[in-house]
């Protein structure tokens, strides 16, 4: 006879008045992570810097997603993801997270820049637990597939699924879930200790405290 045991790793949620930051360079090292970040994975700033950012990421993420997001990096593009994240302890949470490309004064890379936001309630198309739902099962079937076949057959299903569903690439398979227009994007990313409550509100019910 034997036992199984069963880990139950506890979800955390982001604060919407902080903004989980991390910089990322070409060679895809982390340079840089501000303290919120920080005490939410429970790591050190000299055991997280230089780091890849793989190792904030939650098992159940599959391969072809970093693969993606490190193309965004690379090609000094700006994007949108919904990814899980685990802590130091294994502890997980979700994030809204927008990628984009910093520059120096004179024009020239300095680094990737990763925002993290949680996952904001009132712009959602939907409901928030069947979104999270929808995103882990496309998840789980590219890990699956990964685990059996291989990232490249990964790509082929996920570049199907996209097709099918009708969404030009993975962004606008994410974004399908919210109702942002630009402006708005930019100002949920921008709210901070600052930010007046009633502005904070048109984003989310609650806000949550880490």
């Amino acid at each position: 006879m034997t036992t199984t045991q069963i880990i139950m790793n506890n979800e955390l949620f982001l604060d919407i008045r902080k903004t989980a930051t991390v910089k990322i360079n070409l060679n895809n090292r982390i340079d840089y992570a501000n303290s919120y970040i920080l005490n939410l994975l429970e790591y050190k700033l000299t055991e997280f810097v230089t780091q890849p950012p793989r190792i904030i990421c939650h098992e159940d993420m599959p391969d072809i997603i970093h693969d993606i997001i490190g193309g965004f990096i690379m090609d000094y593009r700006e994007g949108i993801a919904v990814l899980k994240h685990k802590t130091k302890n294994n502890d997980f949470f979700w994030a809204f997270t927008h990628y984009s490309p910093l520059y120096k004064p004179d024009g020239s890379f300095e680094s990737f820049i990763t925002r993290r936001k949680p996952l904001p309630a009132k712009k959602l198309s939907g409901n928030l637990e069947d979104m999270k739902y929808q995103i882990t099962k496309l998840y789980k079937i590219l890990k699956e597939i990964e685990q059996h076949t291989g990232i490249k057959q990964a790509q082929k299903y996920l570049e199907g699924f996209l097709e099918y569903k009708g969404y030009n690439d993975l962004e606008a398979y994410y974004m399908s879930f919210f109702n942002f227009d630009k402006k708005e994007l930019e100002e949920y990313f921008s709210i901070d200790e600052k930010t007046p409550e009633e502005k904070i509100r048109k984003y989310t019910n609650i806000i949550e405290l880490f």
